[in-house]
């Protein structure tokens, strides 16, 4: 079991069993909403050194607020997309706008951003380097240019684990109407 938190310690997370994969995203979507999410006042970072988001993905049914509910708030990336309740969203706690998680629909995972961890796990995949303005990461970390059978084969697995359940999204206000 272990816990993540928000920079100031108000909202936390228990995760039990453990991650399903480590992986670095680079898509154009994560990479307008770290640079959106990590513009608001007090935020920090939550790239790494050549622009990709990493995440510690977990199962849903193994996550559990701890405290801070209440400072949970989403962000989606347009107007449009909050209108829809099937769109992905990124989970930020207001206190300190901090962003925890990106929650895709009827997913049966959480992309947690690995900065929220005290001691990340490192770095498994890059996925959709597609996406990359400019030259590929050089470090040693695999690549490839979308999501790999490796990729959705462990997520595959893991939603088999669950018995194939379907995880609907929570009610969450909008982070924009959180003053």
């Amino acid at each position: 079991m272990s816990t993540i938190t928000c920079r100031c310690g108000d909202t936390a997370l228990e995760l039990t069993g453990a991650p399903i994969m480590t992986a670095t995203c680079h898509c154009t979507s994560c990479r307008r909403a770290a640079a959106e999410l990590t513009a608001r006042p007090g935020a920090a970072p939550v790239v790494d050194a050549y622009g990709g988001t990493p995440y510690v993905m977990w199962r849903k049914d193994r996550v559990k607020v701890l405290r801070g509910a209440g400072h949970l708030r989403e962000h989606r990336l347009s107007p449009k997309g909050s209108r829809r309740p099937k769109g992905s969203r990124r989970v930020v706690a207001r206190c300190c706008n901090s962003p925890l998680y990106l929650n895709f629909p009827g997913g049966h995972w959480l992309s947690l951003y690995a900065v929220r961890f005290d001691d990340p796990p490192p770095p498994g995949l890059r996925t959709m380097l597609m996406d990359v303005e400019g030259p590929w990461p050089d470090d040693d970390v695999p690549g490839a240019k979308r999501q790999t059978a490796r990729f959705m084969g462990k997520l595959l697995l893991s939603w088999a684990a669950t018995g194939f359940r379907r995880f609907p999204l929570e009610p969450m206000p909008p982070l924009e109407d959180a003053g």
